[in-house]
């Protein structure tokens, strides 16, 4: 298990966000939050971004691609291949999506063909988008987004177990009356057999919240649950 959080715990730029985590010695890697990569986000992500690889010596990266993924999106992953292991991206069809899924999937398979094909994991976003897109790239790695699957009804622990040979990283947070990216509590009790598994595991385990203070919460009810 190597334990992530993302690049937002502060207000504030992604180079300041890991500048100021660079001291907490528990956190092994950072997931970069992209959400969209317009011309805003390119100049100032261009501005910080040989001080952002900079850190490669001090922590792993995942990077979350901005969703809908768009041709712009493939700029965003050759600047930052060098350094970034892992990519996320979300399924097609979800929120503002406008393009074809005929033109989903090639710019997918390009991009697993030009950067290395382990590089690339699909995230659970929702059943139906992530049932179509998996079908459409069955070999891509997974990513299990917890707080969503127990929107869902499922279980994380039996998801993640089912597809246990693709998920290369997990978004653990709690959902709460429909709503999620809380911080996990002693309530979320299905943490304990997830903790035991990804403690014999390499996947990438995300406290994903968006707050320092939350995200202290989730690491202490983690580490309580580890053997």
């Amino acid at each position: 298990m190597r334990l992530c959080v993302p690049s937002y715990q502060f207000p504030g730029t992604w180079l300041s966000n890991i500048e100021k985590l660079a001291g907490l010695s528990w956190i092994e890697g950072i997931e970069l939050l992209f959400f969209s990569f317009d011309a805003d986000a390119r100049e100032l992500f261009s501005a910080e971004r040989d001080r952002v690889a900079a850190f490669s010596e001090r922590f792993f990266f995942s990077l979350h691609l901005p969703d809908p993924l768009s041709p712009a999106d493939v700029d965003l992953v050759g600047m930052t291949a060098s350094f970034v292991d892992l990519y996320v991206l979300h399924p097609y069809g979800g929120k503002g999506e406008t393009r074809e899924i005929g033109d989903w999937v090639p710019m997918g398979e390009t991009l697993r063909s030009d950067y290395g094909a382990d590089r690339f994991a699909l995230e659970y976003t929702g059943r139906e988008t992530f049932e179509m897109s998996h079908a459409l790239l069955p070999e891509i790695g997974l990513c299990a987004d917890t707080g969503c699957l127990i929107r869902e009804g499922l279980s994380p622990v039996d998801w993640i177990l089912e597809h246990e040979a693709f998920v290369r990283e997990i978004h653990l947070h709690a959902a709460r009356g429909g709503k999620d990216h809380f911080p996990l509590s002693e309530s979320d009790i299905w943490v304990l057999e997830l903790a035991r598994r990804a403690a014999q595991s390499d996947w990438i385990v995300n406290l994903e919240t968006f707050s320092l203070e939350d995200t202290l919460g989730s690491r202490d009810m983690l580490r309580r649950q580890l053997p």
